[in-house]
């Protein structure tokens, strides 16, 4: 039996953050025991702060509980969108989440896709700002509703820096809520302004010749392959940006099965919420991730 240690966690938590990094959370759902998460948890020497017979789950909240304290980090913002405004507000049976999805050249923090689109670009005190007008511009030839989450402090800076349409949304300086009386602004519909040809690129083969389809009928059957790309592009291209975005809220719903991921978001901490919606697991891989976090620390990663 292992001592019993679950004391303050005092080492890098920019070291400590990898342990929400894709690869690592990844590594989890596909084997019996994360080679990634070992190696961090021994080189950090983690068996300091941990008691060994905890489970993972337990050992994931910790270390989130420390980050909301002292380390406020992308990934703790991108779970509180998922649990607080994903999960708070929409229903899993007709939302849909994504993160790090491609509009116009960039990589949209978070978007969630319910009747219309609403992407989330997060900026905190650790981020270069110096990137957001061009990620703005990108959103808005692609999304509805655009929002830059930042810190609570920050408020006065973004509303005077950010044209008035993008909304403004705070995470509390102390605990883990977002300000929406003071501190926060709505934004405004862009979707007259979208631009087809940029939604069209953020679409995958399947799904924009999906969408022709049901707007021209069969006109690319017995085109060569060679000149489906450019024939489609261009007919996408004279949708009007309404019938564009929409076409586009429809199909990227349909990227999820919703069924499987609602059960496998209910069985999660808290902690990996976002993680749980950015993953895309399969339902195999999805019933290894929660057994590998049901299990105790020491099996996994110590």
């Amino acid at each position: 039996m292992s001592k019993a240690v679950n004391r303050d966690i005092h080492t890098d938590p920019s070291a400590l953050a990898r342990f929400f990094s894709p690869g690592v959370l990844s590594d989890l759902s596909s084997s019996s025991r994360s080679s990634l998460a070992s190696r961090l948890f021994r080189q950090l020497n983690l068996h300091r702060f941990f008691d060994l017979d905890d489970t993972v789950c337990q050992f994931y909240d910790k270390l989130f509980s420390s980050f909301i304290r002292d380390y406020r980090f992308e990934y703790v913002y991108k779970n509180a969108i998922a649990e607080k405004r994903f999960l708070g507000v929409h229903n899993l049976n007709t939302a849909f989440m994504l993160t790090e999805f491609g509009a116009a050249g960039c990589k949209a923090d978070a978007v969630i896709v319910n009747g219309t689109s609403h992407v989330y670009e997060i900026k905190t005190a650790l981020d270069d700002f110096t990137r957001l007008d061009r990620q703005l511009s990108a959103y808005a030839r692609v999304f509805d509703y655009i929002t830059v989450v930042t810190e609570e402090r920050l408020f006065a800076a973004a509303e005077k820096f950010l044209p008035g349409e993008i909304g403004i949304l705070t995470l509390a300086d102390k605990g883990y809520q977002f300000r929406v009386r003071g501190n926060y602004r709505a934004p405004a519909s862009n979707k007259r302004n979208i631009k087809p040809e940029a939604v069209f690129d953020s679409l995958t083969r399947q799904e924009y010749l999906s969408i022709l389809k049901d707007e021209f009928g069969a006109c690319l059957k017995g085109l060569p392959n060679t000149k489906v790309y450019t024939e489609a592009k261009r007919l996408f291209s004279t949708l009007a940006p309404e019938v564009a975005h929409d076409h586009m809220v429809r199909v990227l719903r349909s990227r999820s099965d919703l069924l499987s991921l609602r059960a496998h978001v209910d069985s999660l901490p808290c902690s990996l919420k976002a993680a749980a919606l950015s993953l895309r697991l399969n339902r195999a891989q999805q019933e290894r991730f929660v057994s590998r976090l049901n299990s105790p620390v020491g099996a996994v990663l110590a």
